[in-house]
């Protein structure tokens, strides 16, 4: 799983931000973007083979429509699941073509792989669905600046490499370790025990 990879980003590569410095201390140390994008395709690749399934929790690229494309022909899996971001309008509003590239298209997914029941969104939230059941959410759009609630994790490629110094997704059972050591947020009169 990963989030927010900006690929060709040029604002988010620290060797060809136009930023200004309060918002530059954000970037990501690369001299220049290409040098970003292939780290970022690299980790993919070197993560998640062919036949594996990459979750993508949104911003997938920027440039527009052709960076979309660009970028999903260098990443060797074929299963990709691609849920929408604030920076997704190009995907979100063709009507063939970026679409086609990914396996599903949408805002927020509920998932159970195998025995692992979890749901991913670009945006975090305080309560989802079966939250109260410690079902994990896994989101991104943050870049690793947000505390987490309850049984959350940010697995936002930024969040990630602070965790793991690689630019590169985290698998679907590390990222629910981490998450089951941390306390559910109970909201209201939901809790384990009434719903």
């Amino acid at each position: 799983m990963t989030s927010d990879t900006h690929y060709a980003h040029k604002n988010i590569c620290s060797g060809t931000t136009s930023w200004a410095e309060d918002h530059a201390a954000g970037c990501r140390s690369f001299p220049l973007i290409e040098d970003m994008n292939s780290e970022i395709v690299k980790g993919i690749n070197s993560t998640v083979g062919k036949n594996d399934l990459l979750i993508h929790c949104g911003d997938w690229s920027f440039g527009g429509k052709d960076n979309i494309q660009i970028f999903r022909k260098k990443i060797i899996c074929q299963n990709i699941i691609l849920l929408q971001g604030n920076h997704d309008h190009h995907i979100s509003q063709a009507h063939v073509g970026p679409k086609n590239l990914f396996s599903e298209f949408g805002q927020i997914g509920f998932y159970q792989i195998e025995s692992l029941k979890f749901v991913c969104a670009h945006y975090p939230m305080a309560i989802w669905h079966q939250s109260h059941h410690n079902v994990p959410l896994f989101y991104g759009h943050v870049h690793g600046s947000y505390e987490n609630v309850g049984k959350s994790l940010d697995i936002g490629i930024d969040n990630i490499f602070k965790l793991k110094q690689k630019y590169a997704p985290i698998g679907l059972q590390e990222a629910y370790n981490i998450c089951q050591s941390k306390a559910a947020f109970l909201e209201s009169h939901h809790d384990e025990f009434t719903n």
